[in-house]
């Protein structure tokens, strides 16, 4: 594992009483939601930097939505890199968010299977959805495939789909890409899309079930490619994916914000310069990418055929 990266941040205990860890409390928050939203780290940063009152209105939305939050251990690890510390904006972030009456699940990635098992009978269909997503995410450069190169037995179960029914698949893979995480690798986005795909194919849930929350453009469209590469037939549900301006829009439509300064002060924080988004003007035929001041985007999101924000 590269220096500064540390599986469980050491002051951990002081979010304990607000997450859920706990493996059967966090299948049944899974099961039982109507939406989990996984954060990405750019996200939580930048959410988690904001004034409270501003935070409260993504926190009022997700709530209405019956949804959940979902932090894996590597956006943990990446949240806690360089002191091993997760900064007290963090702990308080999280704080708040269960004060709103959200669970926030924080989890090993491996804990899928978990929740898999309760609705497929055997390991082997539940390790197929793992062995489909890494081919799929695998790269040329990324820790994953590094990780393969190095270890031979997880190349074989998950490119080559050997010992299809053992249970400890999930395990064995996402502790060793963990323990190769490196700084300034896309690691953490990896793994959420690996996780999304995998979920995406739970029997019985609605499209859109599953989300991220991402203000990452390369990570967006990577989780995007995953689910466009897959043919129809294995491509499960569809993923929602969000970014800050997008979200921002929404809780203008559905009525939760409404003051243009705090839209202003949102939009701005964490972005430097013009705010960039993936969108559609009036009279765009596609989506392409507008670059434009918190207050032209504010102005636009405000009027009724202004424009729409796809990321």
């Amino acid at each position: 594992m590269g220096n500064g990266y540390t599986d469980t941040p050491h002051n951990m205990k002081e979010i304990l009483s607000d997450v859920i860890i706990e493996k059967d409390a966090i299948t049944r928050a899974v099961i039982g939601s109507s939406k989990c939203y996984f954060y990405d780290t750019c996200s939580f940063r930048r959410h988690a930097n904001l004034p409270g009152e501003l935070a409260e209105y993504f926190l009022k939305y997700l709530k209405d939505q019956d949804g959940i939050i979902i932090i894996t251990r590597c956006i943990l690890m990446e949240l806690a890199s360089h002191s091993g510390v997760l900064n007290q904006e963090y702990v308080a972030y999280m704080k708040r968010i269960k004060k709103q009456g959200i669970a926030v699940i924080v989890m090993y990635e491996e804990d899928l299977f978990d929740v898999m098992e309760i609705c497929f009978s055997t390991n082997a269909a539940i390790n197929q959805y793992l062995c489909w997503a890494v081919r799929l995410m695998k790269r040329p450069v990324s820790t994953i495939t590094e990780t393969l190169e190095e270890n031979v037995s997880i190349n074989n179960e998950v490119i080559k789909g050997k010992n299809q029914d053992n249970s400890g698949i999930y395990r064995r893979f996402f502790e060793a890409v963990r323990s190769n995480k490196e700084s300034g690798d896309n690691l953490g986005e990896e793994l959420i899309a690996i996780c999304l795909y995998i979920l995406s194919h739970m029997p019985g849930d609605e499209d859109g079930k599953f989300c991220v929350i991402t203000d990452d453009k390369g990570a967006a469209g990577k989780i995007d490619t995953l689910f466009k590469e897959i043919p129809e037939p294995h491509r499960g549900k569809t993923i929602g994916i969000f970014s800050t301006p997008k979200l921002v829009q929404i809780l203008y439509r559905e009525g939760i914000l409404r003051d243009t300064m705090h839209m202003k002060e949102i939009l701005s924080t964490g972005a430097n310069g013009n705010i960039v988004v993936l969108g559609m003007l009036v009279y765009d035929i596609r989506a392409r990418e507008i670059a434009t001041s918190k207050e032209t985007l504010t102005d636009l999101i405000m009027q009724p055929n202004g424009i729409t924000i796809i990321f």
